[in-house]
């Protein structure tokens, strides 16, 4: 039963969706219908501009980490419930019910998710990530291998192997997720960061 309600609260916090709000009170829009199309975190750097995709991130990783903080205080040895009540969380940002199951990457929310299960992993894996966003130039990119490294580290330290699965099981999917990212930036069709921050 405390599994049910694990998941079922988590999916429902993953649902409330920062950057759907965030594009309607700013600008009148719906995230959902320019750009790439996604109502997350890097579509509201592309159309906003930074300031606002700061505003969304911050909201989407605490959307992952909170929870967890919660769930590693009842149950603190018990990490692979961290990750359950966490990769609910994210599925609820990525397939939200109320938005046809059409949401956002969860790359954010289970970053926070990351950074509660596993604080040093993910600061190492953070510092990372920047350095490739900006070598780079685009968030998809730093992504995969953020989440890559995040799969590799939750083994090498150990944790349960559902805590590992459910990590390496999310890899795939942001694989999957920002696969139209990857294509679009192999066309020289994908609007970098730069391009974004110039919107400031």
């Amino acid at each position: 039963m405390e599994y049910a309600v694990v998941i079922l609260v988590g999916y429902l916090i993953g649902t409330l969706n920062p950057a759907l709000v965030t594009a309607k009170v700013v600008s009148g829009i719906d995230i959902r219908e320019v750009n790439s199309k996604n109502p997350g975190t890097s579509n509201i750097a592309i159309t906003l501009g930074l300031k606002y995709a700061v505003l969304v991130g911050i909201l989407d990783i605490l959307k992952g980490l909170i929870p967890v903080l919660v769930l590693r205080i009842l149950y603190p040895d018990t990490d692979y419930m961290w990750f359950i009540g966490g990769i609910s969380v994210t599925l609820g940002h990525i397939y939200p019910f109320y938005m046809k199951f059409k949401g956002g990457k969860g790359t954010a929310t289970f970053g926070g998710v990351a950074i509660a299960a596993a604080p040093l992993l993910s600061l190492g894996v953070l510092i990372i990530f920047i350095v490739v966003t900006f070598w780079s130039d685009f968030i998809a990119v730093s992504t995969i291998v953020g989440f890559t490294l995040i799969a590799l580290g939750i083994y090498i330290l150990d944790f349960h192997y559902i805590s590992v699965t459910i990590s390496t099981l999310f890899l795939f999917l942001s694989i999957y997720k920002h696969w139209p990212n990857v294509v679009r930036i192999y066309n020289k069709t994908e609007i970098g960061l730069k391009e974004a921050f110039a919107k400031d």
